[in-house]
């Protein structure tokens, strides 16, 4: 046992290594306040949250002028008020935090942007990166063999958005959104009756940490906890529930729901809030449903084709879990092409889509047939379509209508970045 532990310590440091080597190496021709950086824009939004406390006193005149327009504008420094106002959620800066206090201890400048601070977010994003990884292996590997589980839990990173997310855009929410999720998949399977009041707080904890980091997971999070209730129904009875465990659950939730409420209150006078203002939610109609799945402009089917052939297994298989992922993909389409903005902006692919990957590929590696062969060549392909992609791609489309697909077959057919 003890030098199995040896074994996956060392493997992990080594993966770790080298996402950070990626990482570091992709940015370190980056100049801070510009798209590249990995302070910029909606990245800046989600961070500013621990230059603000551990800094500026949440003092919008302490922070350097017009910082919040050279950082992109993902957040607002308001002169007339002094606050610092940001739409996302800090579920993200909580988990940055460590990285990003190390940084923050051996920087002779201490503004939030600089130097080892932006290189601290790109540390942050391999750690998390290889975090989910190893649970998604773990989870895997409960059901297949080694070498199905490392080609399945690596194609899976692979051909989604997980491993851009994770050495690219490192600031962005997704890859934190992967890694809890890939955490709390691991525990839901592997709960039993021996270890199953602890392992149910962690449960808890994990899905509060999953939710306050994207708020709109809880969409995609409850219907798979109630599933996994049903499945497990034998353990989820009244004689688990105890004094103790409930208070600790409920302490847990309000030291990581309290701040944000508290900022609320700072930034928009209220506890509870939409941050997300003038952003509305339209009819998902039936040429809005298209557009998401095919546009040339993050088409959710076009840049992770892998989805396709689960559309596929989906139908045709009658294991218990196509249902819940068939469920959750439905409800992804809906949800989405009812949000203002289909292509959600800047990114590779309908990014959103990385925050629930793994529940979509639960069918595959849970199951007591054999993994098809069809999947992993198909796992490959993808895999190796989305790396040549990824690294010819920048950041966004610039020229791209919602149909031309002239932009994506430069990059598909171009050059390296």
């Amino acid at each position: 046992m003890f030098t199995s532990k040896i074994k996956i310590t060392f493997a992990f440091l080594l993966v770790f290594g080298l996402f950070a080597f990626i990482s570091l190496n992709r940015h370190s021709h980056s100049e801070p306040n510009t798209y590249h950086s990995e302070l910029w824009a909606d990245k800046a939004g989600y961070n500013v949250y621990l230059p603000s406390l551990f800094i500026y006193d949440f003092n919008a005149h302490l922070f350097p002028k017009d910082l919040d327009s050279k950082t992109g504008d993902g957040f607002k420094l308001d002169s007339l008020t002094g606050k610092i106002i940001t739409k996302y959620p800090y579920g993200v800066s909580l988990l940055q935090s460590p990285f990003w206090l190390l940084a923050h201890i051996i920087s002779t400048e201490k503004t939030g942007y600089s130097f080892f601070y932006q290189n601290s977010i790109d540390i942050a994003g391999s750690f998390y990166l290889t975090v989910g990884l190893f649970f998604l292996f773990f989870t895997i590997r409960m059901f297949n063999s080694r070498l199905q589980s490392v080609v399945i839990s690596t194609g899976i990173i692979l051909s989604t958005g997980i491993f851009y997310y994770g050495i690219f855009e490192t600031g962005m929410s997704h890859i934190y959104s992967f890694s809890c999720l890939s955490f709390l998949v691991f525990l839901l399977f592997k709960i039993n009756e021996t270890n199953f009041k602890r392992r149910l707080l962690f449960i808890c904890f994990i899905s509060i940490l999953y939710i306050i980091i994207r708020p709109i997971n809880i969409l995609f999070l409850l219907p798979a906890l109630l599933f996994f209730m049903y499945e497990k129904k034998q353990l989820f009875h009244i004689s688990t529930v105890n004094f103790k465990s409930v208070f600790i659950l409920i302490l847990f939730s309000f030291l990581l729901l309290y701040p944000q409420l508290a900022y609320y209150k700072y930034a928009f006078g209220s506890y509870l809030t939409n941050s997300y203002q003038n952003e509305p939610f339209l009819f998902p109609s039936f040429s809005r449903i298209i557009e998401l799945l095919f546009s040339a402009n993050n088409g959710l089917l076009i840049y992770y084709p892998i989805l396709i052939y689960f559309i596929f297994y989906w139908i045709k298989n009658k294991n218990k879990y196509c249902s819940l992922s068939i469920f959750l993909f439905i409800s992804y389409i809906l949800i989405y092409a009812s949000w203002w903005s289909l292509s959600l902006g800047c990114g590779f692919g309908h990014r959103t889509l990385n925050d629930i990957a793994v529940l979509l590929f639960i069918p595959i590696f849970w199951s007591e047939k054999k993994v098809p062969s069809l999947f992993l060549v198909c796992l490959i392909l993808c895999s190796l379509l989305n790396i040549k992609l990824m690294f010819s791609y920048d950041t966004c489309l610039y020229n791209t209508e919602k149909w031309n697909f002239s932009e994506y077959t430069t990059i598909l057919f171009g050059e390296f970045k």
